[in-house]
């Protein structure tokens, strides 16, 4: 396919300045539909465009079987990120379409991290809206704590964990790591001391969490896990919201069993406007951007057309999630 029948769909929504360098590539060979809403493209809004695609670029729209049966030109799912959660994997290697993710955001993701962490532990933000209040001598309110010197874990090891440990590592911190599958010569370059989850949870006094959302992840940490950490840790999550269960979290704030948490993701999103979070001065929250910045995602634009290309010249594309769909007859002539 190397004309401009192929469409390819963008949903994803983010500033057209560092993104539309990329999909500028894509014109010779394809015709590009964007959807700008701003927010989740729902469902009428992507089924009115969805069909005659051949390739589409998401955020995290939900895209099931049934999405999948209206789409029979579909033949390539590209993710703005690592996380491929909204895309069931299973329907769409049935269905012979490739699910591709952008693996290229985890130096901001690192930099953010780190960013909410020294945030919540100093009280920047609360210190911040004293100011602007006429507070300036209520210094007891703005009384923070250091990150150096701190134990740090982290949940899970791949690259947006790894780039918190390269950032930790100038704060002097004792980095711990847990994963089912650790890289361990990148925990010795980096000085991370690979342990069980249990004790991972027993020494951090920061815990950050960087999984995907999995059966397996979902709900992990729960109640349990979250008494089992030091009193007073704080809890950092910019992975995804179902990965803790967020009464839970809740009910250890308010104890102070927990001294705080900066929370990037929810487990529904948008989050209601009464969530219980919102009014916890302990908690910094924001809504879904520890990836999002200008060269990430350059980078995540310029790898999904990389792809893209690739699918369209007949290749295999390079970040394929779902690999077994290369068996399927829709995808033969990929695994040459």
């Amino acid at each position: 396919m190397t004309t401009r029948e192929n469409h390819v769909l963008v949903t994803s929504y983010y500033d057209r300045a560092a993104t539309d360098p990329a999909l500028a590539r894509l014109e010779p060979v394809a015709e590009v539909t964007r959807i700008f809403p701003g927010r989740r493209v729902r469902r009428d809004e992507l089924m009115e465009h969805l069909p005659g695609a051949d390739s589409v670029l998401i955020s995290d729209e939900d895209i099931d079987a049934s999405v999948l049966e209206e789409a029979p030109r579909l033949a390539m799912i590209c993710a703005d990120g690592v996380g491929v959660n909204s895309v069931d994997l299973d329907a769409a290697t049935a269905a012979g379409v490739i699910v591709n993710n952008a693996p290229f955001v985890h130096e901001a993701n690192g930099d953010f991290t780190i960013g909410v962490i020294l945030a919540l532990m100093r009280r920047i933000l609360i210190a911040d809206k004293g100011t602007r209040a006429g507070r300036w001598n209520e210094r007891d309110d703005y009384l923070g704590t250091g990150l150096s010197g701190r134990t740090l874990g982290l949940l899970g090891f791949g690259r947006a964990a790894q780039a918190v440990a390269k950032r930790a590592a100038g704060f002097g911190c004792t980095v711990l790591a847990y994963s089912r599958d650790p890289d361990r010569d990148a925990a010795k370059q980096l000085g991370v001391e690979v342990v069980g989850f249990e004790e991972l949870l027993q020494r951090s006094e920061v815990f950050s969490i960087h999984v995907k959302l999995t059966e397996q992840t979902t709900g992990m940490i729960g109640r349990a896990e979250i008494d089992q950490l030091r009193n007073g840790a704080y809890l950092v999550n910019t992975s995804r919201g179902a990965v803790v269960d967020e009464p839970a979290l809740v009910g250890a704030l308010k104890t102070g069993a927990l001294a705080g948490a900066a929370i990037d993701v929810f487990a529904e999103e948008p989050p209601p406007p009464d969530h219980p979070l919102f009014e916890m001065d302990n908690v910094l929250v924001t809504p879904h951007i520890a990836s999002d910045d200008t060269a990430a995602f350059r980078s995540v634009f310029e790898g999904a057309v990389d792809d893209m290309l690739l699918l369209f010249q007949g290749k295999k594309p390079a970040h394929i999630v779902n690999p077994d769909v290369l068996n399927h007859e829709r995808c033969r002539r990929l695994r040459q």
